[in-house]
């Protein structure tokens, strides 16, 4: 589900975060049997997995997205402490991509054929990732939960490739399930980030309603790392929408609220995408700015501050990241890591790289520390989770309200978690 910038309305800040906690084993873990391959595998040796990332780290707005791989090293570091991953630690290599692709194509070489790691986890971004999938796929390097909602990286269906987030045409389903149940008859205007992504859920969207009574009045586009919206916001209020989608990132999003409220002086509705639905949107925007916009989310926010599982991450962030504030962010990095490890535990004492793809591919019913919904894979399904819930920013925090909607496509026994813990149909 924090994310400020990015990639996709769906690095699903409102974080998806499926694992296991405590460092027991969860239901879903089929380890295999024991043994050591006698073929070397790259990244593996009898004490060590080696993983590697692209993190947008440094000279670009979205830097802020560093953070997620904070989250991830920290339970790696956890993980680590617990005695590894049969008898295993993880060491995560992390390099900066600036969020540039051709950036993003020489640190993925680098980890690659330098750092000869076992695998990519959580690399982030749309553009960037784009540019480096048909090489980890040439080369059989599993790419374990990257963070995009494009739907071409899993759809169709690649064997080494896993995505961590909803992909766009499931997240504009229930956006435009809410736009039509709460607008019907009304007038609608869209912001959007001019990349693959973001358009992409333009285009969803307005696809998705065109034979509804919602008319679409006013389309808007802004590019990554554009600052002011003041003329895009004027442009849409002379339109004269009755709500408006704000399909960007968090920083941007937030100025094209911050401006409507404060410049503009309009107080038209806004729904944002999951990649918004995140606190430094609110702290961006202002509080009383940000007060009723509506977004998705899958994960439990860190604001839930009473929740078992928000405080066992905020205890591994302390303990393992001390330097670094808990947040959606660090949350959704720390969920990732968590399906990482479970997909190596499946993989069981015999690692390779197929094995770990079969393991993905073996979750089921998972719950994770912070999931509100179970994570379920399969050798037709690379996306952890298709279950949303809607949430709305009320004094300064993003709270869920409504049923859970699920698109999933892999359904298990388990209808929910809590605590952690599955949640079975008729308690069974």
């Amino acid at each position: 589900m924090p994310s400020v910038i990015l990639v996709a309305c769906t690095l699903v800040v409102g974080p998806l975060l499926l694992s296991c906690a405590g460092g027991k084993e969860k239901e879903g873990a089929t380890p295999r049997d024991s043994g050591t391959s006698a073929e070397k595998v790259p990244g593996v040796t009898d004490t060590e997995i080696v993983l590697g990332a692209h993190f947008p780290l440094s000279n670009s707005p979205a830097a802020t997205y560093g953070v997620v791989a904070d989250g991830m090293r920290a339970y790696f570091e956890y993980v680590n402490s617990e005695g590894g991953i049969y008898g295993r630690k993880i060491r995560f290599i992390v390099g900066d991509d600036h969020y540039s692709p051709p950036d993003a194509v020489e640190v993925v070489r680098k980890l690659v054929e330098q750092d000869g790691v076992f695998a990519l986890a959580g690399g982030l971004g749309d553009p960037t990732h784009a540019a480096v999938i048909s090489y980890l796929e040439e080369r059989g390097v599993p790419d374990l939960f990257l963070g995009s909602g494009i739907a071409r990286f899993t759809d169709p269906l690649v064997k080494t490739r896993f995505a961590m987030t909803l992909d766009y045409m499931t997240e504009s389903r229930m956006m435009t399930d809410y736009l039509m149940a709460n607008y019907n008859g009304k007038k609608m205007g869209i912001l959007y980030q001019s990349d693959e992504g973001l358009t992409s859920e333009m285009e969803m969207v307005t696809e998705l309603l065109k034979d509804s009574d919602i008319k679409i009045v006013s389309k808007q586009a802004y590019d990554f790392g554009q600052f002011d919206l003041t003329a895009q916001m004027q442009r849409l209020k002379n339109d004269s929408p009755d709500v408006v989608a704000l399909m960007a990132n968090p920083g941007s999003a937030a100025n094209a609220i911050k401006v409507s409220r404060e410049v503009l002086g309009w107080d038209v509705p806004f729904i944002a995408c999951a990649v918004s639905a995140v606190e430094i949107t609110i702290n961006l925007a202002g509080a009383q700015n940000a007060e009723g916009i509506v977004s998705v989310t899958t994960g439990r926010m860190i604001s839930e501050t009473d929740d078992p599982g928000v405080q066992r991450h905020m205890e591994i962030m302390k303990q393992f990241a001390p330097n670094v504030e808990p947040s959606s962010l660090t949350e959704y990095g720390m969920g990732a890591a968590e399906l990482t490890v479970q997909a190596l535990k499946n993989a069981g004492p015999n690692l390779t790289r197929e094995s770990v793809v079969k393991g993905a591919e073996e979750i089921r019913d998972f719950c994770g520390m912070l999931a509100l919904a179970p994570a379920n894979l399969s050798p037709t399904d690379h996306r952890p989770t298709e279950t949303m819930w809607l949430e709305r920013v009320e004094n300064g925090k993003w709270v869920r309200f409504g049923e859970p909607v699920s698109y999933e496509s892999t359904p298990g026994k388990v209808v929910a978690c809590k605590d952690g813990e599955p949640v079975y149909a008729n308690g069974q």
